[in-house]
């Protein structure tokens, strides 16, 4: 009489187990490259155009800020932030690889889930070195006095949080796409639309995520004559969209993965 083994349980893979190992596929990713350039194209920019304007843009670090301020939060923050998800995806379209995803201890939700929250570190990294990069800008480069405004600083940090709907939407994007320049183009594509919509002040604005992270950036700047303070009446209509825009990109992404 034959006996039957029966298989041995395959542990579950806990929360930090996940997202520990999709910090480590970021850091052997592009991702990094483009934490650095971007935020250096959009300073060298902001720079070149506040040194080939100084009879209208004399208000020193204002000045310089808002230059920098208008062409990030505008074109190169949305497009950063395509290039960083979709490179955070790309390893898993390799060969084999979502295959290996989909066969781990650990629900697809969760999986999407974790790779998701891991990229907003490299977002939230760029931020900071923009500020770094504004600061030598201004500071070393120019020579301007008095000191660095810190509302670049708390604009730069609300945007982390206004990104939350951006990654989500990238993310799914990127888990469909197996081209990377297909998810990348299709960003591209949301950017050009939120420069229009961001022009605006209705509830396209605020909800359309390419858009809303431009309301958040230009916070307390003089970049766009839309822009809000940084007191609480400029503060609460970009982190209420951020929350129910990121209730909204989030559902659909763990949709999403939970169907695959």
């Amino acid at each position: 009489m034959s006996t039957q083994v029966a298989p041995l349980p395959v542990p579950s893979v806990g929360w930090w187990d996940l997202l520990a190992a999709e910090a480590l596929k970021l850091r052997r990713s592009l991702t990094w490259v483009f934490v650095l350039l971007l935020p250096l194209l959009t300073v060298i920019t902001g720079t070149v155009n506040y040194v080939g304007n100084q009879g209208v843009l004399s208000a020193g670090w204002r000045s310089l800020t808002s230059q920098v301020t208008l062409f990030y939060a505008l074109f190169f923050f949305s497009v950063a932030v395509a290039l960083i998800v979709s490179a955070a995806w790309r390893p898993e379209h390799r060969g084999t690889s979502w295959n290996a995803m989909t066969t781990m201890p650990a629900s697809m939700v969760r999986v999407v889930a974790a790779k998701t929250l891991v990229v907003m570190v490299p977002v939230a990294v760029m931020q900071v070195v923009l500020a770094v990069l504004t600061w030598g800008s201004g500071a070393l480069v120019l020579g301007l006095p008095g000191g660095f405004p810190a509302g670049l600083l708390v604009s730069s940090g609300v945007t982390v949080i206004a990104a939350l709907p951006l990654v989500a939407v990238q993310s799914l994007l990127a888990m469909h796409l197996r081209s990377f320049g297909a998810s990348v183009a299709l960003g591209l594509a949301g950017t050009m639309v939120g420069l229009g919509v961001a022009r605006e002040s209705g509830l396209l604005s605020q909800v359309w995520p390419y858009s809303l992270v431009t309301r958040a950036q230009i916070l307390g700047s003089d970049a766009m004559a839309n822009a809000g303070g940084l007191d609480w009446a400029g503060l609460e209509p970009v982190l209420a969209a951020s929350l129910v825009s990121g209730l909204v990109c989030w559902g659909l992404l763990l949709l999403a993965a939970r169907r695959r």
